[in-house]
């Protein structure tokens, strides 16, 4: 498998973040795994049949293996239907050596199929394998806090960098005409319109490359954005 790179000076430039509803960001505990299985097939209903959601076996080894490293999200106020204290998000992290993760892998290979037993406590980069919001709180703008707890864990944990592979969430409309990293290049200079990987750029993350191959995901043509966030002092 090889990565085809790209420049992250070709990036359009960034929209300010927008703030949604207030807030809580903590540590996942035990008592939130069913909760947090059944929101993550909320999430992604295109990928349970791929078989790479995470079922409440997984998440209860995350959080044995790297329990800070798993956040939730709560409103703190009544959103739509939403009550206060609803569970609307979570982060999934590990630790990993940058070198493991900043060339050619797959979502497989970095998070032990899901079971993060790679998970390496003198690694470098905080690996996000997955953030995910449930359907119920689609189009709340809750992206934007999600990231910026991501990049507070990471920089509260020492990390040089945060690493992700991304999906190409809308790319599978445009394979017969654009190459993956065509299809990049207009999304990043808005010529496309693509949700997830919009609001990774809007973060702050930059693309490094193409992932082929990364997880079996219909949508993504099963290729995914190399994605870095690295800390800056």
């Amino acid at each position: 498998m090889t990565t085809t790179a790209l420049s992250p000076h070709t990036l359009a430039p960034r929209a300010a973040l927008r703030d949604g509803p207030a807030l809580r960001v903590r540590r996942a505990t035990p008592a939130d795994v069913d909760a947090l299985a059944a929101l993550n097939r909320e999430a992604y209903p295109d990928l349970v049949e791929e078989g790479v959601v995470f079922d409440a076996k997984q998440i209860a080894l995350h959080q044995a293996r790297f329990p800070e490293g798993q956040l939730v999200l709560e409103l703190e106020e009544p959103a739509r239907d939403l009550p206060a204290g609803a569970l609307v998000g979570a982060l999934a992290t590990l630790a990993l050596p940058s070198a493991h993760v900043l060339g050619p892998h797959t979502w497989y290979e970095a998070t032990a199929d899901g079971t993060f037993d790679t998970h390496d406590p003198g690694g470098d980069a905080l690996y996000l394998a997955d953030v995910y919001v449930g359907r119920a709180a689609w189009g709340l703008g809750l992206g934007p806090a999600a990231y910026r707890a991501l990049f507070d864990l990471c920089r509260a944990g020492g990390f040089a960098r945060v690493v992700a592979g991304g999906r190409l969430y809308s790319y599978f409309a445009y394979r017969d005409r654009l190459t993956p990293e065509q299809y990049v290049l207009d999304v990043t200079h808005g010529r496309i319109r693509d949700r997830v990987l919009g609001g990774q750029l809007r973060a702050g993350f930059e693309v490094l490359g193409i992932l082929p191959g990364y997880l079996q995901d219909a949508r993504s043509c099963d290729y995914a954005t190399l994605l870095e966030w690295a800390r800056r002092a």
